[in-house]
């Protein structure tokens, strides 16, 4: 039966580490990565004062990354290991993903450096999304707007992935948590104004949250011909230097359940940003989806709804994403996926919003390669 869709990639590759090596050959660092293409088409509002003035109507979009991990298991029973992620797709200025050392064992795992969190590992996502495309979430959108966000951990982070610590427990009957703290959101390599080589302290900018903690919990299980995964997860930001009125501590949740029932996968999640859009000025977001496996072929489909509460205003922006995804497994790690989308917005109060009475079809089509 098909694993039941969880809310992050990274997650999976907790069990992902290449196979440790014996303790007299020390670390061996081995390749892996992926790459993911895809090619779409948009029609949306586009004439000038509209949400798709000045976009071009078609794309191409490529997300890309070489891993070099490595492991180790010491005479006393616990793996050590490091993992490196450089980016080989269309990232500028910030070509290291993720870096960090790991050490795990019948206690569980820790993690040190550059990575993501237990929010970030291990939030929810409904079924129905592909490598590339998705109702919520997706690798690449079409549309001007989207409702998609999840993660209530990297929403919330200036960096993707600041420098932290990491602890995921072991799984008991079905159980298991995570844990991370993040000294401060906006550093991920210390050159902004600190020398990593001098000082381990931070600096705190403008804006920016230092001691910050981040939990999670998930629970899964697999009968004989069903499967059930749930979970919850919170990001909650510590102490804001605040420079700006809107510079406050915010603090983002998730939480989701996921039902397989034989070959058909459904679910539902939610998160929700605290003070996401200001003072005062929420934000969250819901998302239902279901897929249906049959052979080497996937075929999803989803529905996410977003509100952001805005400031004077009477009513709140709101953007909705609905599509269907179909995927073709062509060989290991050979996947092709296409999918059709519908978007749809309205602004607060505002008829004159480019956002407002805003809608977008999609057409994609795409592949992810593993290895």
């Amino acid at each position: 039966m098909r694993q039941i869709l969880i809310g992050s990639s990274a997650l999976a590759g907790f069990n992902l580490l290449i196979a440790p090596a014996m303790a007299s050959d020390g670390v061996k660092l081995s390749l892996g990565g992926f790459m993911s293409n895809a090619f779409g088409v948009a029609f949306d509002d586009d004439q000038a004062g509209e949400a798709g003035d000045d976009i071009n109507f078609s794309g191409v979009g490529t997300d890309a990354e070489i891993h070099f991990s490595g492991s180790v298991t010491l005479d006393n029973g616990i793996t050590v290991g490091a993992k490196i992620e450089l980016e080989g797709g269309d990232e500028d200025g910030d070509q290291i993903d993720q870096s960090y050392a790991f050490y795990s064992g019948g206690f569980g795992e820790f993690r040190i450096g550059v990575v993501d969190g237990a929010a970030g590992n291990m939030y929810m996502l409904p079924p129905g999304s592909t490598a590339n495309f998705g109702p919520y979430s997706p690798e690449n959108t079409g549309a001007a707007l989207t409702p998609g966000f999840f993660d209530p951990e990297n929403l919330l982070t200036i960096k993707d992935k600041p420098q932290k610590l990491v602890y995921f427990s072991p799984t008991w009957g079905g159980f298991s948590f995570g844990a991370s703290y993040t000294p401060n959101d906006d550093e991920k390599t210390y050159n902004d104004g600190d020398n990593i080589d001098g000082s381990w302290r931070p600096n705190k900018p403008g804006g920016s949250a230092s001691n910050n903690f981040a939990l999670a919990l998930h629970y899964g299980h697999e009968g004989e011909d069903w499967g059930i995964e749930a979970g919850a997860a919170a990001y909650l930001e510590g102490d804001v230097n605040r420079e700006a009125p809107d510079d406050t501590e915010q603090a983002g949740y998730n939480a989701g359940i996921n039902l397989a029932l034989g070959s058909w996968t459904m679910g539902a999640a939610g998160a929700f940003l605290e003070d996401g859009n200001g003072a005062s000025q929420d934000i969250w977001v819901i998302g239902a989806g279901l897929t249906y496996d049959i052979d080497a072929w996937t075929f999803g489909g989803g529905w996410a709804h977003a509100v952001s509460e805005q400031p004077d205003a009477k009513d709140n922006d709101t953007i909705d994403r609905a599509g269907i995804t179909v995927n073709y497994a062509l060989g290991p790690g050979i996947d092709i996926d296409a999918g059709l989308f519908y978007t749809w917005g309205e602004a607060a109060d505002d008829a004159d919003d480019p956002t407002d009475e805003y809608d977008a079809i999609e057409i994609s089509v795409g592949s992810s390669i593993s290895f």
